[in-house]
């Protein structure tokens, strides 16, 4: 993790960040089986979200169009829709980098040449119904071939103010505070009680509360900043050997739900 602290919402990355940040992963009407594939992609820290607005998602794009795309293009009754939806995103100027493939059940040569030959789709024609695991082997090939993690080797997700929490105890007592962001190795975090421990500190038995799911795990304050309109944010890692695949699974899951909720209100936007 590292020791700046990621405070980019969905929607509102700069040009300088993409490299660093990586690229968002968009899977527009998603058929169930990509609800596992998802997971799996999220929890090899890509930046993964779904939608079943093309509308909104299109405005989105041309907002920020450094995404990739994965359309399923068999919902609903007429395939010609994704043709055309497509076909304005890539003629838009506001969204020519955006990325695109392609996902279906129906694996038709006419359809496969269509999108990658003319459409030029730069992501792939996926058969999903090959499987959950194959599936996520292929897009995971693919992620790693448009650099969709970047620089980053870890998603962070910034927290909403109200929905998290946290508590240790140190030698003058027991200290609580907010999470600013958490990735599933570390977080950024304000004490507000007491003054915030020194770079070094080690945090024993330190308690997170995510939205009502408890994890406990060890930390070290790896370093302090100054954030305007806040104080001093620690930055915490976490200590690996306290950290099982249970409470890693925790993570990752408040960290999805987190970012799908803020990508939620970003394309309402749009």
């Amino acid at each position: 993790m590292d020791t700046e602290p990621d405070t980019t919402a969905p929607g509102q990355a700069d040009a300088s960040k993409k490299g660093a940040f990586g690229r968002k992963v968009f899977f527009l009407n998603p058929p169930p089986v990509i609800g596992e594939v998802a997971t799996a992609l999220s929890d090899a820290e890509f930046e993964v979200y779904s939608t079943r607005d093309h509308a909104k998602l299109a405005r989105f794009l041309r907002k920020e169009p450094e995404c990739l795309t994965f359309i399923n293009i068999d919902d609903g009754d007429d395939e010609n829709i994704w043709r055309k939806w497509l076909k304005s995103i890539q003629q838009d100027e506001a969204s020519k980098g955006a990325a695109f493939g392609i996902i279906t059940m129906l694996d038709e040569d006419a359809k496969r040449t269509y999108y990658l030959m003319e459409q030029g789709v730069a992501c792939g024609f996926i058969v999903v119904k090959i499987g959950a695991a194959k599936t996520t082997e292929i897009l995971l090939r693919m992620l790693e071939a448009n650099e969709a993690r970047g620089r980053r080797r870890y998603v962070r997700a910034t927290c909403p103010p109200d929905g998290t929490d946290f508590s240790c105890a140190l030698e003058d007592g027991v200290h609580k505070g907010w999470i600013k962001d958490l990735s599933s190795v570390g977080m950024s975090a304000v004490f507000i009680k007491g003054t915030t421990p020194k770079a070094g500190t080690r945090l024993k038995d330190l308690q997170l509360n995510l939205k009502g799911v408890r994890v406990i795990l060890n930390g070290v304050v790896v370093g302090n900043n100054e954030a305007p309109g806040i104080g001093t944010v620690a930055v915490i890692m976490f200590e690996p050997a306290s950290i099982n695949d249970d409470k890693r699974a925790k993570l990752r899951s408040f960290i999805r739900r987190t970012l799908q909720a803020t990508m939620d209100k970003a394309l309402s936007l749009a």
